[in-house]
């Protein structure tokens, strides 16, 4: 495991200086506004102006950006506060970008150091060796995807997946630890209070009172961190009414003419009826398809940001181990390669790397080079999301033949 973490430092710490998205300076620029005393960060933000756009996460998240802050300033010196106000098309042209990028990302990469450590160890208290338990961990280290949007881009989705993955660790022994746990990783990002759903489902006892109990558990935790701020019709707008909870309502199944199933809901829904009739709670193997499944037909079958692909990172790379399914992994990387290259934003591409060579930045969008080579990129955006969703079929079926 040291040289396993000597490896992925050494790596990390190469890619991080020198590659930039505006993303992690916007997100730590927040906790720069108002004074030390700024708590609500939508009522100041609704109160005085500024060219940000709004804050879309909930409020844990901005609490713990705000923890992260001392620390980024220790490394890069007070001046980075000034350089986090710059705007998102110049900062990369500052003298010191090397370093306020890997002092802005360091948080970032703590968490994803501490993740592949509980992964770890869930793999060893699952019952497997010790060899398995490194590759799996080696494999959430330095796989594209991880080192794509936390490395490279600097995505702050590790705020909630570490402490899901670290009440995972506790799932089976001591369930209102991690249940406790899976609303705190709820309350940062709302992506896992999904995942909290579908594991008090399988969770293994016969008892129903239970397992709503459980999940009752979670949801509490998350909601005594948004009802301060649910009577505010700023919060209301900026958060509850954005992002991934307004996407995944987005595709509607018609039937008849007036009932229309939002798409997403149904799917999660079916897949979750699959895993507890299929007992998919029973072990580790079972819990890790179930979550790929879930985040592949989130992303699958809504309109999504390429680098959301790490949510599944941890349960997929525990697979690949237990499991196999190695081709099945790189028809998923060749697909997140493809849509996120025809995406109309320099910032997945070119702009990562304009620390390096500033004029990177005019170079045209993947898409309009295709275009002049008379490629119909609509096309071939639509066929890549396509094969994306049939690949979330593939593991909804996985779900409903599972077997222990």
């Amino acid at each position: 495991m040291r040289k396993i973490i000597l490896l992925t430092l050494t790596v990390y710490l190469f890619i991080a200086p020198i590659t930039y998205h505006p993303d992690t300076k916007l997100v730590l620029y927040y906790a720069t506004l108002g004074n030390e005393k700024v708590w609500n960060i939508y009522k100041y933000l609704d109160e005085h102006h500024d060219n940000a756009p709004k804050f879309h996460y909930p409020p844990a998240n901005y609490w713990i950006v705000k923890a992260e802050l001392p620390l980024v300033k220790l490394i890069a010196g007070k001046e980075i506060v000034g350089w986090l106000g710059t705007g998102s098309n110049i900062a990369f042209l500052d003298e010191n970008i090397f370093l306020y990028n890997l002092a802005s990302k360091t948080p970032i990469l703590l968490l994803i150091l501490l993740t592949g450590f509980l992964v770890y160890k869930i793999v060893l208290k699952a019952g497997y060796k010790k060899n398995q338990a490194k590759l799996a961990t080696l494999i959430w280290y330095l796989n594209p995807i991880t080192i794509f949007s936390g490395v490279i881009m600097g995505q702050n989705d590790i705020l909630a997946i570490f402490p899901f993955i670290l009440g995972l660790y506790f799932y089976y022994d001591k369930p209102l630890v991690a249940f406790m746990i899976f609303g705190l990783a709820s309350s940062i990002k709302s992506f896992p209070l999904i995942w909290t759903l579908a594991l008090a489902g399988v969770y293994p006892t016969k008892s129903w009172l239970k397992k709503i109990g459980l999940f009752a558990l979670g949801f509490f935790v998350y909601a005594i961190t948004i009802l301060p701020f649910i009577k505010y019709d700023y919060f209301v707008n900026d958060v509850m009414r954005s992002g991934l909870a307004m996407r995944m309502f987005e595709n509607v199944i018609n039937i008849g003419s007036i009932t229309m199933v939002p798409l997403v809901p149904a799917l999660l829904t079916v897949t979750t009826l699959f895993a507890i009739k299929n007992k998919m709670g029973i072990n580790l193997v079972g819990l890790s398809i179930l979550l790929v499944t879930i985040n592949l037909m989130l992303l699958g079958f809504s309109n999504f940001n390429p680098q959301w692909l790490i949510w599944f990172m941890p349960f997929i790379s525990i697979l690949l181990v237990l499991r196999g399914g190695y081709r099945n992994f790189l028809l998923i990387l060749i697909l997140f390669v493809g849509i996120t290259l025809l995406f109309d934003d320099k910032y997945l591409y070119w702009g990562l790397l304009t620390p390096i060579n500033n004029n990177l930045i005019n170079m045209p969008f993947i898409s309009e080079i295709l275009v002049k080579h008379k490629v119909n990129v609509h096309w071939l955006d639509s066929c890549l999301k396509l094969f994306l969703s049939l690949t979330s079929v593939y593991w909804l079926y996985l779900c409903a033949k599972f077997k222990k």
